[in-house]
């Protein structure tokens, strides 16, 4: 047997550039699944409407269902990469590491046309490896703040007032 036939047998045999993108996540133990619609809802408080993904504790990805395929597997490439890059301790975070405290990472579907940071460049060959014929598959990511962490903020802010009057 060749390494091309070997290669063959694996995801790079699966029919689309999607499909092998999702056959990266199980292999890489990484829980692909569209998220409850509440997730994605412009009614709800805590929404991610204006988000592609969401990467929650390296083992959970939640993809936007209104993404058609093309879009769909360069952000779950990118989130493959995130998930693979993310670390919750920034006190062990090495350069390159996508630091994420409330380990969660939130994907926009702002590409960035150029990647220069770790994960976009390493997202777009997992893409392009995968079949898909992208100059880049790196997007804007940012950390969520939840509703409660907002309101610990607040709090914190008031009592750094109240001992500090100045």
């Amino acid at each position: 047997m060749t390494a091309t036939e070997h290669a063959a047998e694996g995801v790079l045999s699966l029919p689309t550039p999607l499909a092998r993108l999702y056959g990266v996540a199980l292999q890489m133990g990484i829980r692909v699944t569209d998220g409850g619609p509440e997730l994605w809802d412009e009614r709800d408080r805590e929404n991610f409407s204006d988000a592609a993904a969401i990467v929650a504790y390296q083992d959970t990805i939640c993809l936007n269902p209104g993404m058609d395929d093309g879009l769909r597997a360069d952000v779950l490439a990118m989130a493959l990469s995130v998930a693979a890059m993310m670390i919750c301790d920034e006190n062990a975070a090495l350069p390159g590491d996508v630091v994420a405290p409330s380990g969660f990472v939130v994907i926009t579907p702002d590409r960035v046309p150029e990647p220069a940071d770790p994960a976009g460049r390493f997202a777009t060959m997992m893409a392009q490896r995968c079949g898909r014929n992208t100059a880049s598959a790196a997007f804007d990511c940012y950390l969520p703040l939840f509703v409660d962490d907002a309101a610990a903020d607040d709090a914190a802010v008031n009592d750094a007032a109240v001992d500090d009057p100045a």
